[in-house]
């Protein structure tokens, strides 16, 4: 005679030889899906979260990139539209090399000009003179850009009235180049005068 409990352990054998393969599959599905959850899952949503921020910044330098070719592009339409004169102008206020000769020349052409005699002239370059009182102290200009290179002009005319004087000077800070009067001396009795001028240029 079969018993209770004999008949209720084969109803669940029966069950499990029936259901067997769909049992398995569900457990399956149950497994992966929580290993999905606590191991997959984070970490696609950590690397999602990597490749957007990513995107946005090689987006943000585009823009910035797209930016400094548009402006590059204006400046290059409106250095295109100054005329050779108007950049021979700019050239002669700051050069961008250092002529001595060419400087000189400009020199003796202003003084000589206008009815003085022109005795001497000194042109240094910065750091030609390190001993000197000029030299000690680097002027603002030169100082604040590395790229502008300073000129240091000594010199001596004679012929000069105390009036002359006065337009000598208002010449050097009228001309198209860039002159500082840094230091100057006036000899009434005879009729000449010293002067120390600072004038600059790009260095290349």
């Amino acid at each position: 005679m079969i018993t209770r409990g004999q008949k209720n352990q084969n109803s669940i054998n029966l069950f499990l030889n029936n259901y067997f393969n769909i049992i398995i599959l569900l457990v399956a599905i149950i497994f992966l899906t929580v290993a999905y959850l606590i191991v997959v899952k984070p970490k696609y949503d950590e690397t999602m979260a990597s490749i957007q921020a990513n995107i946005e910044r090689q987006q943000k330098l585009y823009g910035d990139q797209q930016k400094k070719l548009n402006s590059l592009k204006t400046i290059s339409e409106l250095y295109s539209k100054i005329s050779p004169t108007d950049l021979k102008k700019f050239n002669g206020v700051l050069p961008d090399e250092y002529v001595k000769e060419k400087l000189f020349g400009e020199l003796e052409e202003i003084i000589t000009a206008n009815g003085f005699v022109l005795n001497s002239v000194k042109i240094s370059k910065d750091g030609d003179n390190a001993g000197d009182e000029k030299n000690e102290e680097q002027s603002v200009a030169t100082s604040s850009d590395p790229k502008l290179g300073e000129l240091r002009i000594d010199i001596s005319v004679s012929a000069v009235s105390y009036s002359g004087f006065k337009n000598l000077l208002k010449l050097l800070e009228t001309n198209l180049r860039l002159f500082d009067i840094t230091k100057l001396s006036f000899s009434p009795g005879g009729n000449s005068a010293s002067l120390t001028l600072s004038t600059y240029y790009y260095k290349k």
